[in-house]
């Protein structure tokens, strides 16, 4: 089936309203750092105002319905968002990590919209969908990653407060010393219950007594990360997201929007492995262009083949998220476990044509303004949002196969 987005001519008038608000808020000049864990806290603010702007409108989530604040917008209008903003980002003039995210994550609404009473969702998502408020996605702890049920933190009901105490880390995205507005927290509530059977679901409000932020010096990450730690920290017990010991439930839809279940618009000349065959174009090696190198050639191929097959599933699962064909389960968790092997694909292809040199990060130097050092600094962190292996259990799930069959 053919997804390519053909659009009508008011849907290109859109466009020119998109294109003049984008000009009127991006940068003038070229942003000189590609890594988000070097965005800097001036930086992060202009997002966060941009964000609000575009909320203003609508355009900060633009797929949802208006009676929670989103735009409500179709398809195609969503997709002339996306492409427009990827237009930016390739020009580097647009703030870089979570804070130039154009829309609202899913990753932090899905569970409300799922499991969320009805009250909840008109007093939480406003917040969420108009960019006034921002989140670390707190589910990573010390002794708890991907077994997400192996968790320690706990929250026992006092009254109208649960008392949440626990550490999660490697979360968040903002630079220091800024905070969230809150935290989706995932804790035990019945330490007897089994497993699966004894977790709930929080938004604990970022700023109340008891917790404690300390950043992370990491290598490579995808923005600045955080160890948060929770002591006898009072959260009111109307941010319990849908029942108690259901926060299971609430997780997981959470983390098939994060898996890709709700595809991705990727215009065709903005991505790394794109830019990076122009560069191969473009560049001389002993008098020569780099991609006349016959080894160098069939990398490229390979490495344009996968970038495709990105492509093509990101917008396959935008469809089936809009509706135009039938949902499959296990979809997302295929993108998912695809941009996994082939981030580290794409590190060794880089490593292989260029040598030390995609190492370097100096600002004059360095290649497609960083983009390469950062990508292959990357390459390996593949446990983000699950490891490898476990997206392959959740996609056999998905297709009914395994110890899940038949039940």
């Amino acid at each position: 089936m053919d997804f390519e987005l053909r659009y009508t001519e008011t849907q290109e008038e859109f466009r020119k309203e998109v294109r003049a608000f984008i000009e009127e808020n991006a940068y003038k000049e070229p942003i000189t750092t590609i890594d988000p864990m070097r965005v800097t806290p001036e930086m992060w603010n202009k997002g966060r105002e941009i964000q609000r702007k575009l909320g203003a409108r609508g355009w900060y989530a633009p797929g949802y319905a208006k009676e929670y604040g989103g735009g409500g917008l179709d398809r195609e209008h969503r997709a002339v968002l996306a492409e427009e903003f990827a237009r930016i980002r390739e020009q580097r003039r647009w703030p870089a990590a979570t804070a130039g995210s154009t829309e609202v994550s899913a990753i932090h609404t899905s569970g409300l919209m799922s499991f969320g009473t009805e009250e909840q969702k008109h007093r939480f998502l406003p917040r969420l969908l108009s960019g006034e408020w921002y989140g670390f996605q707190a589910f990573t702890e010390p002794d708890a990653g991907t077994d997400e049920a192996s968790m320690k933190s706990t929250a026992v009901r006092d009254g109208d407060v649960y008392i949440i105490n626990g550490t999660k880390v490697f979360i968040g995205h903002s630079p220091p010393p800024i905070h969230p507005d809150y935290l989706y927290w995932p804790a035990v509530t019945d330490p007897n219950a089994p497993r699966h059977e004894n977790i709930s679901a929080f938004f604990i409000p970022g700023d109340l007594p008891g917790i404690t932020y300390t950043p992370l010096d990491l290598i490579a990450a995808e923005g600045s990360k955080w160890e948060v730690t929770c002591e006898d920290v009072p959260c009111p017990a109307d941010r319990l997201i849908g029942e108690e010991n259901k926060g299971w439930l609430v997780t997981q839809a959470t983390l098939a929007a994060e898996h890709g279940g709700g595809g991705v618009v990727i215009p065709h000349r903005s991505s790394l492995t794109l830019r990076f065959i122009d560069y191969c174009k473009n560049t001389l090696r002993n008098g020569k262009p780099i991609s006349k190198d016959p080894m160098v050639q069939d990398i490229l191929v390979q490495l344009y083949i996968e970038d495709r097959v990105t492509r093509l599933w990101g917008l396959r699962n935008f469809a089936m998220a809009q509706g135009q064909i039938p949902r499959l389960r296990y979809t997302g968790t295929q993108t998912a476990l695809h941009g996994k092997r082939f981030s580290p694909q794409l590190g060794k292809a880089f490593m292989d044509i260029l040598g030390p040199h995609c190492l370097t990060d100096d600002p004059e130097l360095a290649i497609l303004v960083g983009a390469v050092e950062h990508q292959v600094r990357l390459a390996d962190v593949t446990h983000i949002g699950g490891t490898p292996e476990t997206q392959q259990i959740m996609m056999s799930r998905g297709l009914g196969l395994g110890r899940a069959a038949g039940r």
